[in-house]
């Protein structure tokens, strides 16, 4: 009897996983040194230092990603509730904006266009 790959690697504990993402930091890259750097002069930096610092960051989320995993019982991949919808070009995707104070979070902004400085400046007075 012949079985599939895959089964013979469940068999043996190796199971298909999402991957998981993390922030590169490698040796090869100038990011590590950057970071220790950045750490290191602002090591001793009183708490009133920090209490005029504004945190921003954004991130585009798909509305369709490719990343989507499901779980479920054998024989109910094709049921509605397992089933993604598959449309050219990911569907769309959003970006958003949020930021960070001593003070609390910020209001997260949907950005719609070209995220620039002016943006930045514009939603960090709001903060």
């Amino acid at each position: 009897m012949l079985t599939s790959l895959s089964t013979t690697l469940n068999k043996n504990g190796v199971h298909g996983k999402t991957t998981r993402k993390k922030i590169l930091l490698s040796k090869k890259t100038k990011n590590i040194a950057e970071h220790l750097k950045f750490a290191k002069v602002h090591l001793d930096v009183p708490q009133c230092y920090w209490q005029n610092i504004l945190w921003t960051d954004e991130t585009t989320v798909e509305l369709f990603g490719r990343n989507t995993t499901c779980g479920g019982k054998k024989g109910t991949a094709h049921q509605h509730q397992n089933l993604i919808p598959t449309v050219k070009y990911g569907g769309g995707s959003i970006m958003v904006w949020g930021c960070i104070a001593a003070s609390g979070p910020g209001q997260p902004a949907i950005i719609d266009g070209k995220m620039n400085s002016s943006f930045s400046r514009h939603f960090a007075g709001e903060c």
